[in-house]
C-alpha cells in the first residue's frame, strides 16, 4: 500500500512538472500579439494578426528581391506591418514598405532613415495628398519618402535612390 501511494505522488508530481513548463512556454506565446516580432511572409500576418488588409506594391523594380527580406508586424498595441526590401545587386535594404495605425504611425522608423531633410513637398498621386520628403541617409545616399493615409492606416514608403521610383511604386499601392 505505501509502494501505491509513492507512485500515485510521484505521478502527481510529474504530471505539475510537466504542466508547469507547459504554462511557462505557453506565456510568451500568448502575450507576442503584443508586440511587433517578425514573420515569414505576408500571409503569415493575415493569418496570424487578422490584418486583412495589407497593400503590395504592383510596381516592383527587378532590382528588388521579392519576397520581403524582412517583415514586422504587430497587432497590438496597434496594428503595423513594416517590410524591407533588399537590392539584388549589393545586398542592402534600400526599400521600406509601412503601413501603421494612423493614431500611432509616427511611433517607429524603418530601416531607411533620412539623416538630412533637404525639402518637404506635397504631391498628388491618383487623387490622394501624400507627403513626399527628399534628403540623405546617414551614409550619403539619396533617400526619400512618402506618405500618406488610406483609411485608418498611414502608409510609407521609403528609398534609397531615385525618387521617380519611389512616386512609381507608392502610387502603384493605390486604387484608382
Amino acid at each position: 500500500m505505501k509502494g501505491l501511494t509513492r507512485l500515485f505522488l510521484f505521478t502527481v508530481m510529474v504530471a505539475a512538472i510537466v504542466a508547469g513548463l507547459r504554462l511557462l512556454n505557453w506565456m510568451p506565446l500568448s502575450i507576442q500579439h503584443e508586440g511587433l516580432r517578425k514573420y515569414r511572409t505576408v500571409e503569415d500576418v493575415r493569418e496570424e494578426l487578422g490584418i486583412k488588409k495589407i497593400i503590395l506594391p504592383s510596381y516592383f523594380p527587378q532590382h528588388l528581391i521579392w519576397p520581403p527580406s524582412e517583415i514586422l508586424a504587430q497587432g497590438k498595441p496597434f496594428p503595423m506591418v513594416l517590410m524591407h526590401f533588399t537590392d539584388r545587386e549589393t545586398g542592402d535594404i534600400v526599400l521600406a514598405v509601412r503601413q501603421a495605425d494612423s493614431r500611432l504611425a509616427a511611433s517607429l522608423s524603418p530601416r531607411i532613415v533620412q539623416e538630412r531633410v533637404d525639402r518637404r513637398d506635397e504631391v498628388i498621386m491618383k487623387g490622394r495628398k501624400a507627403l513626399l520628403t527628399a534628403g540623405s541617409c546617414p551614409d550619403g545616399t539619396p533617400c526619400h519618402s512618402v506618405t500618406w493615409r488610406e483609411g485608418t492606416y498611414v502608409f510609407t514608403v521609403a528609398e534609397k535612390g531615385n525618387v521617380q521610383e519611389l512616386l512609381r511604386i507608392a502610387e502603384s499601392m493605390l486604387s484608382e
